[in-house]
Parts: structure tokens; sequence; C-alpha cells
């Protein structure tokens, strides 16, 4: 994990929430393409429904404080769940456990998602499934690091996790499935949406080459009628 370690450390709990978004440490290879695009869906998921509450009071729920930031990150939510990924090296299904703790958490203590506590939910939630789903995991000191806590912080986040859901972390395959399944017809309505914007710039491009082939044919009639003069 000596990526990891090296990699720049990054706050949550800094005063100019000092996230730093490193384009280095988000390659895209063939092989991470079905992970990558199953945390975009993911990422916006989550950054739609932390829009939503933007404007809104938050339910005052004492349980919650601990996994709330000062200041709201400027590193976006894709980008923080790429980095966790990226030196984690989790699962897809991972990923998707992150999802289905935070949904769990969030409806069992009845607070909505804000950009203030869902870095921290994401970092706790990843922890917690990367020990319950894989068969490898590291230390929580590189844990920490990449996700921009103290050792001691996540620790202490990590309980209080399990605590508010219960330790409730079994997920019956119909639940996983159920998900897996709704995250994969997004994402072939975001593929539909992209094949809709390429047929619309190919047909748009077509237009603009048969203006200009009119254009020339008009140019070439005015030649040819110039010639008759």
């Amino acid at each position: 994990m000596s990526d990891a370690e090296e990699t720049e450390y990054i706050s949550l709990n800094s005063s100019q929430s000092g996230l730093k978004k490193i384009d280095k440490i988000f390659p895209i290879s063939k092989d991470d393409f079905f992970l990558v695009k199953t945390i975009e869906i993911i990422s916006d998921l989550l950054n739609n429904i932390c829009e939503e509450n933007k404007d809104k009071s938050e339910i005052i729920n004492k349980n919650i404080k601990p996994f709330m930031t000062q200041n709201i990150p400027s590193m976006s939510i894709k980008d923080y769940l790429l980095r966790l990924s990226q030196f984690t090296k989790m699962s897809e299904s991972t990923i998707i456990i992150i999802l289905i703790y935070i949904d769990r958490i969030s409806n069992l203590n009845n607070f909505r998602l804000t950009y203030r506590n869902i870095y921290k939910l994401i970092l706790s939630a990843m922890v917690i499934a990367i020990k319950y789903n894989e068969d490898i995991f590291y230390s929580s000191s590189i844990y920490a690091k990449l996700g921009g806590l103290s050792i001691s912080e996540l620790n202490y986040l990590e309980f209080e996790f399990l605590i508010l859901i219960k330790f409730s972390l079994f997920i019956e395959k119909d639940l996983f499935d159920k998900y897996k399944n709704n995250l994969l017809s997004l994402q072939d309505e975001d593929e539909d949406d992209d094949d809709v914007d390429e047929d619309n710039n190919e047909e748009k491009e077509d237009v603009k080459n048969n203006d200009n082939n009119h254009i020339n044919n008009n140019e070439n009639d005015n030649d040819n009628m110039s010639y008759e003069y």
C-alpha cells in the first residue's frame, strides 16, 4: 500500500475545507470502467439528494453531529469516492454496500443527507463495508489519511456508525440485487442519453454539411452564371 502511504493528506476538518483534488491519483483504465461508472451513478444520486436538501433546515439529531463538517469540502462527492476507490482497490459490490449502509443509517435515524455530513458518512461506511465484504483490508491509519481524518476520529466515527446502524451489517441477496439492478438501470439510461446526444450531434453535423454543400452548390451556380455573361 505504498501509494496510499505517499499520497497527500487531505482534511475534512480544515477551515478552508482543504480537500485537494490530485488528478494523478484518478487514472481510469479499461478494467476500471464498470467500477468507475458505478461510482459516477452513486455519486450523482448522493449529490442530487444533497442538492435537494441544500436549502432545507437540517433535522436536529445529536447522534449525527459527529459526522458533520464545519465547512462543505471543496472536493466533489464523485472525486472523493474515486480517491477512496483508487487506493483501497475496493470491489464494485463494496461500493454498492456503502450506498446501502448510508441509506440504512439515514432511515434508521431520521436525518437528511447534506454536503456537511455525507463525506464522513461515506468514509465510515466504506471502512465498515470493506471490513465486512473484502478479504483484505488495511490499517485505520491508511483509511484515515485517504479520507482526511485523524485515526482517533475515524475510529470514533466507525464505532458511532455501527451504533446508529444498530450493527445491522448483513445484506440480503434480494436487497443487494435490487440496489444493483437499480444502478444498472440508471447506467443504461445514462448511456441512452449519451447515445441520443451523439445522434443529435451527428444529425447537426449532417445538417451543417448539407448546408455547406448547398452553399457551395449555389456558389458554383453563381460562378457558372458569371461565365455565361
